[in-house]
C-alpha cells in the first residue's frame, strides 16, 4: 500500500498507543503494532520469514548480556535488605539537616541507584523503609512521597542504568561513555533535590521535623552505619571504576556486581540459597520481558524505516529550520508526555528509531534490516 510517511506513522503509532491503552503489555503491543504495520506496507509476510535472522543479528551481542546481570545485582540487593541498611546509615549522618528524613530518602536513592539500575526498584526499596517512618513522625506526605519519587528517578540516570544500556545497544553507542556521562548529572540532580528540600523545610520546619536517632532503630551506631555502607560502596566502586578505567567490559563488570551483591548478602546472613534461587528466577522473568520489548522495538524501528517515517520526520523537522535547542525541547516534551504512561526503557526503545536520526544522523538508519547472504 502506497502511503505518505506521516499517514503511515500516525497509523503505526496509533495502533501502538491503542494497544497500550487497552492494557496489553508493552512488549506484545510493540510486536503486534509492528507486524500489523508491515502488513499494511505489504511486507509483513516477508518480515516474518526474515525475523529469526534479523533478531539473532541484534541479540548476538556481548553487550546485551549485561542487562540481566545488572538486574540480578539489583534483585540480590533488594532481597538482602540493602535499602534498609542504607536508609538507616545515611539517616545516622544526615537526619539533623533541615528536611531530615526527606534528605535521607533522596541521598539513599542516589546510592541505591548505583546498585539497582532502575527507577522502580530504587523507589520501591527505599520507600518500603522510609514511608512508615514518615507516617510515624507526621511528615508532610506530599513532600515526602514526592521526594522519594524524584529520588527513585535517579535509578535511570546514575549508572549502571538498564535504560542507558538499552539506548546504547539500539543506537550503537559506547556503554562506558554513556555511564561516564550520566554519573555527574545524576549526582547534581540529587544535590538539587536535596537543596530544594532543605530550603522548603527551613521556611516551614513542620513539613519534615528532625527525628531522634532512636527512630532509625536501637542498633544504629557510627560503627554499624559504616560497616553497613562500606561493602556496598566498594562494590559500586568496583563495578563503575572497572568500566571507566577500561579494566573490564560492561558485561564483565555486571558479573562482578551480581556475584558481589550475592556474596555480601550471604556474608551478612541476609540471603539464603533459596533467596538467591527466587531472585534468579525473578531476574530471568524480568530479563526475558525486557528482551521481548527490545525485539518489539527493533521490529517497530524496521517498520518505521520501511514506511519512511524516520527519514520523513527528520527531513520535515530540518525544513522547518528549528534551532537544535528547539528540537531538543520538542523531543523532551514528547518523552515527558510518554512518561505518564510508559517506563523509561520502552520509551527509549520505541522513540529512538525516530529521534536518534534526527538528533544525530547516521549513515545507517536505526532499525534497518541487515542483509543476510
Amino acid at each position: 500500500m502506497d502511503l505518505e510517511w506521516y499517514t503511515f506513522g500516525m497509523i503505526m503509532f496509533g495502533m501502538l498507543f491503542f494497544l497500550l491503552a487497552v492494557g496489553i503489555p508493552v512488549g506484545f503491543s510493540l510486536v503486534i503494532a509492528s507486524v500489523a504495520s508491515l502488513a499494511i506496507l505489504g511486507g509483513g509476510t516477508r518480515f516474518l520469514a526474515d525475523a529469526p535472522g534479523y533478531f539473532f543479528h541484534h541479540l548476538n551481542s556481548f553487550a546485551i548480556t549485561c542487562v540481566p546481570l545488572f538486574i540480578m545485582m539489583a534483585l540480590f540487593a533488594q532481597r538482602a535488605g540493602f535499602g534498609e541498611d542504607l536508609f538507616k546509615s545515611v539517616g545516622y549522618w544526615l537526619r539533623k539537616l533541615p528536611g531530615s528524613l526527606n534528605v535521607v530518602g533522596v541521598a539513599t536513592c542516589a546510592i541505591f541507584a548505583a546498585i539497582s539500575g532502575t527507577s522502580v526498584a530504587t523507589a520501591a526499596s527505599v520507600g518500603l523503609v522510609a514511608v512508615p517512618v514518615y507516617k510515624k513522625y507526621n511528615y508532610n506526605m506530599k513532600l515526602a512521597v514526592g521526594a522519594l519519587a524524584a529520588g527513585g528517578g535517579l535509578g535511570i540516570l546514575i549508572p549502571p542504568s538498564v535504560a542507558m544500556i538499552m539506548y546504547c545497544i539500539v543506537t550503537e553507542q559506547s556503554i562506558g561513555h554513556m555511564f561516564a556521562g550520566g554519573f555527574l548529572p545524576g549526582i547534581m540532580t540529587a544535590g538539587l533535590f536535596i537543596i530544594y528540600i532543605i530550603i522548603r523545610c527551613i521556611i516551614n520546619p513542620g513539613l519534615a521535623p528532625v527525628i531522634p536517632k532512636e527512630a532509625l532503630g536501637d542498633d544504629v551506631s557510627l560503627l554499624k552505619s559504616i560497616l553497613n555502607v562500606l561493602p556496598l560502596l566498594v562494590l559500586i566502586g568496583m563495578v563503575l571504576c572497572s568500566i571507566y578505567l577500561g579494566i573490564a567490559t560492561p558485561t564483565e563488570s555486571a558479573s562482578i556486581g551480581a556475584v558481589g551483591s550475592a556474596v555480601i548478602g550471604l556474608a551478612y546472613k541476609r540471603l539464603s540459597f533459596k533467596d538467591i534461587l527466587m531472585a534468579s528466577i525473578e531476574g530471568v522473568r524480568i530479563g526475558a520481558f525486557i528482551i521481548l520489548i527490545f525485539l518489539g522495538a527493533l521490529a517497530l524501528g524496521h517498520a518505521a524505516v520501511r514506511g519512511g517515517v524516520s527519514a520523513g520526520f527528520s527531513n520535515y523537522v530540518v525544513t522547518l529550520g528549528f534551532s537544535p535547542y528547539t528540537v531538543l525541547i520538542m523531543i523532551l516534551l514528547v518523552l515527558m508526555f510518554l512518561g505518564f504512561f510508559m517506563d523509561a526503557t520502552p520509551i527509549i526503545l520505541t522513540t529512538m528509531p525516530i529521534f536518534f536520526p534526527l538528533a544525530r544522523p547516521q549513515p545507517k538508519s536505526i532499525g534497518e534490516m541487515p542483509k543476510h547472504g
